[in-house]
């Protein structure tokens, strides 16, 4: 283990990829993320698996996407999904680390099981469902508070030993609450977006606590930092979920910054097309661990300085949407996204969606406001669907050529 890096993995939920100073976002009150992409790398283009917290997170220490490993929707009532022969998970990199010898603790929320997997040395985790606070709002202590203090501990505690600290926050995931001090930065903002980006704030403020810390141990140079969130937010703004389930970038997009001492660049912004299920792989290279064969990621460590290597020319978003007065998931969509395009497709209208099929132009409408789904799109649906084709047969997704298949038909083509 000598001359090994540590490893802090900082995830928060539900926190949209633009909801960060160093997005461009100049609302935001996030200097101490901020200041972390500033000494790291930037990923501007990175999306969740699946737009919702179980499959992302399975995806996110798994490497594969939620088809192969088999969380689809979000799970409760279970002990231990990674350890279930219902689920492809059993081969994660926290229990990789683990069994190389590395100090293993979860904080937060797991969303993965109501019991601590053995392969965590020290459990403070939940599955889900908690209050963002320990008492009544703002009469009691905020639970990132709580854990960014759990977190410090843990490093005092640990310091001379090489460790993985994972801290999970719930907020910025609804119930959307904030303590006063972070809400009144945003008081020109109407009540939701004042409780959402005051938690963002809030979660600054202690991931900066925790950040110090590694400083004043001398840890920072030896320690990779991950930070990045399950999913987004889409404010009942999209169709298929109150505010997520979509693979528009608002709800599939998400923030991911990695500062790995000696290796990234300071401040370097990459644009290329990643998915969470590529944390995997770049974790365990950084750890010096042979990549299981089977992973469906690949490795973001040659992308951390200012190469520029031969990388996917698209990428795949699974997600299942919800019909109105029907369960969660109905509904099976599926989207491509390139550097010019995103094409999603569904298998059915789930709530508020108009169409099956929707087309964006990301050069002309980056934000994804009016479909061009027609048959005057027809060569660059073509295209779109020989990558939506390429995708089913490398994750073995039959549902990637039934959309296909119906695509063409609608089309005529």
């Amino acid at each position: 283990m000598k001359n090994k890096f540590n490893f802090l993995f900082i995830m928060t939920d539900q926190q949209r990829f633009d909801s960060l100073g160093c997005c461009a976002n100049r609302i935001a009150h996030t200097p101490n993320i901020d200041k972390l992409a500033s000494e790291g790398v930037r990923f501007a283009n990175c999306y969740a698996a699946q737009a919702l917290c179980s499959p992302s997170r399975a995806s996110i220490i798994s490497g594969l996407f939620p088809t192969t490993h088999r969380v689809t929707d979000n799970l409760y009532g279970i002990a231990d999904a990674t350890s279930c022969a219902d689920y492809r998970l059993q081969v994660n990199w926290p229990a990789l680390m683990h069994e190389l010898g590395y100090k293993t603790c979860w904080i937060g929320k797991w969303h993965l099981g109501e019991k601590g997997p053995a392969y965590f040395d020290e459990w403070y985790g939940f599955n889900s469902l908690l209050s963002h606070w320990l008492g009544k709002p703002n009469k009691s202590k905020y639970r990132p508070e709580l854990e960014a203090d759990q977190a410090i501990d843990f490093l005092r505690r640990h310091q001379h030993t090489p460790f993985v600290l994972c801290l999970s926050h719930y907020p910025p995931h609804t119930p959307r609450t904030a303590p006063v001090e972070f809400a009144s930065l945003y008081t020109n903002m109407p009540m939701l977006f004042q409780m959402y980006y005051g938690a963002v704030s809030a979660v600054d403020h202690h991931l900066g606590r925790v950040l110090n810390e590694l400083d004043n141990l001398k840890l920072a140079d030896s320690t990779v930092v991950v930070f990045t969130s399950d999913h987004g937010e889409h404010f009942g703004m999209r169709p298929g979920g109150a505010n997520k389930r979509t693979p528009h970038d608002e709800s599939a997009r998400v923030p991911l910054i990695i500062r790995a001492p000696g290796l990234t660049a300071a401040g370097m912004v990459r644009h290329e097309l990643v998915s969470n299920v590529d944390l995997m792989p770049t974790i365990l290279e950084l750890a010096g661990i042979d990549c299981p064969k089977n992973l469906q990621g690949t490795s973001l460590v040659p992308l951390f300085g200012n190469s520029s290597p031969p990388w996917r020319n698209s990428l795949l978003i699974q997600n299942t949407e919800t019909e109105k007065n029907r369960e969660p998931g109905s509904v099976n969509s599926r989207a491509v996204v390139t550097k010019d395009w995103k094409f999603i497709l569904r298998d059915g209208l789930s709530d508020n969606a108009r169409s099956l099929f929707e087309l964006y132009d990301l050069k002309e409408d980056p934000f994804e406001l009016i479909s061009v789904y027609d048959r005057d799109k027809a060569d660059v649906v073509h295209k779109l669907l020989i990558e939506l084709e390429y995708w089913g047969r490398q994750l073995d997704d039959p549902k990637c050529s039934e959309l296909a298949a119906a695509c063409r038909s609608d089309l005529r083509l």
